[in-house]
């Protein structure tokens, strides 16, 4: 009897101490606008237009960070993939900002400015004019 009670005792204090020990932790969602850094350091963000839309900046995935293209997409609805079109353009350097300086509910307007490498570090922008579904280069 006493050996039971041992046992008993036993496995609750076991299974009690096994509960949530590997539950994860949720994780932060994080903000659509902001610009985010992948691991090859290549520059992605996406930015919520007033009319709804959403634009996706980025730079070639597997190009050198120094010279490459840009490539804005812009989708009616990303959580979807409601995709309406993009456009792309070559670039001497990386990605230092993308900018809206126009955002109405019918026409937005986009400033991206990369920076070259180099000691020099001259700056140049780009910009990007989207009117309904939509999207050129201005």
């Amino acid at each position: 009897m006493k050996r039971l009670l041992v046992a008993l005792c036993i496995a609750s204090t076991l299974s009690a101490c096994s509960v949530n020990i590997n539950k994860s932790k949720p994780k932060p969602q994080q903000s659509v606008t902001s610009a985010q850094q992948e691991t090859n350091g290549s520059f992605i963000q996406s930015i919520n237009l007033a009319s709804g839309a959403t634009l996706v900046v980025e730079e070639g995935r597997l190009e050198p960070r120094s010279i490459g293209s840009v490539t804005v997409k812009l989708y009616r609805d990303l959580n979807v993939g409601d995709f309406a079109g993009a456009v792309s353009f070559a670039r001497d350097g990386t990605i230092l900002k993308a900018v809206l300086i126009e955002n109405g509910s019918d026409k937005q307007k986009l400033s991206i400015t990369t920076v070259t490498a180099g000691s020099g570090n001259y700056q140049a922008s780009q910009l990007v004019c989207i009117q309904g579904d939509s999207i050129t280069l201005c």
